[in-house]
């Protein structure tokens, strides 16, 4: 992942030193099965086909690799192999049948790829599906679609909506997380404020806490974790304060470590649940037993 965004903060210097026109130019296409014009490009061939200018619609079939660097690119293309995007506006809606790195400002995914996607931007919006691994790095990050094996995002505001699947294992780091849909392995999140309302079939690591006394919101949801959902065995949270809610099933035990007692919602149980107070300790070593 820290390769593919080296790659791409270099990639986009030269979007912005090189393509500050309209004009689009072909690095490399199969002519006789290539029409490009005005930005559109269409293709019906079988090899690979690179691409560089700045705004970009790619549409067709492409049998092998494609490669774009460009400014603002909308791609609905069936390709065979791999593709790499560059530029500021991304949007995918085709079919890949190997892995995809994309870098861009603002990134909309709502395709279908067999292998693993890498995608660093700034708002992302994610409502497709892969067969292998999704890691993103970004800001507003939205997942709306299916994960055939792990999840990885770091970013600020993250949400996991109730219809999104994860097979694998989820890792979640930034400010505000929330978690709706459901995870089939373990899940590690760690943010300023957490609400779990998926399932989680594994181990539930949480951690929303910091030293630093980061100010409470409100409604008291800074350095909060609330769990209103199933979790599995060996689960432990560590925050300023838990929130038990009235669906949350436990498979084994949760550890609780916090400033105070957690809080049970009317209906929650309390069965399973055990509470240590921080008492100044770090939560990375409250935490270690269990993140194994």
């Amino acid at each position: 992942m820290k390769k593919f965004l080296a790659i791409s903060v270099s990639a986009s210097a030269l979007i912005m030193a090189g393509c500050s026109n309209n004009a689009s130019a072909t690095v490399h296409v199969d002519a006789q099965n290539h029409n490009g014009r005005d930005g559109a490009h269409h293709f019906d061939q079988d090899g690979d086909a690179s691409l560089m200018g700045s705004d970009m619609s790619i549409t067709g079939r492409i049998g092998g690799d494609l490669s774009v660097i460009g400014s603002d690119l909308d791609v609905a293309a069936d390709i065979g192999g791999d593709m790499s995007l560059v530029g500021s506006d991304i949007s995918f809606g085709g079919s890949i049948g190997g892995e995809a790195n994309i870098a861009g400002s603002d990134v909309d995914w709502s395709g279908n790829a067999v292998g693993d996607i890498d995608i660093a931007g700034s708002d992302v919006n994610w409502s497709g599906t892969t067969e292998g691994s999704l890691s993103i790095a970004g800001s507003d990050v939205m997942i709306d679609g299916r994960i055939g094996e792990d999840l990885d995002i770091a970013g600020s505001d993250i949400e996991v909506s109730r219809d999104s699947e994860v097979s694998g294992n989820l890792s979640m780091a930034g400010s505000d997380l929330e978690l709706f849909g459901s995870v089939g392995g373990n899940a590690s999140l760690a943010g300023s404020s957490v609400i779990l309302e998926g399932p989680v079939d594994g181990r539930l690591i949480a951690v929303a806490h910091s030293r630093r006394g980061w100010s409470w919101s409100s409604g008291n949801t800074h350095q909060r974790v609330r769990i209103n959902a199933a979790i599995g065995e060996g689960s432990a949270v560590c925050a300023r304060r838990v929130v038990i809610g009235p669906e949350m099933v436990i498979t084994g035990q949760l550890a609780v470590f916090a400033e105070e007692a957690p809080v049970f919602e009317a209906g929650a149980s309390q069965s399973g649940v055990t509470f240590e107070a921080i008492d100044g300790r770090d939560c990375n070593d409250l935490l270690e037993p269990f993140d194994r």
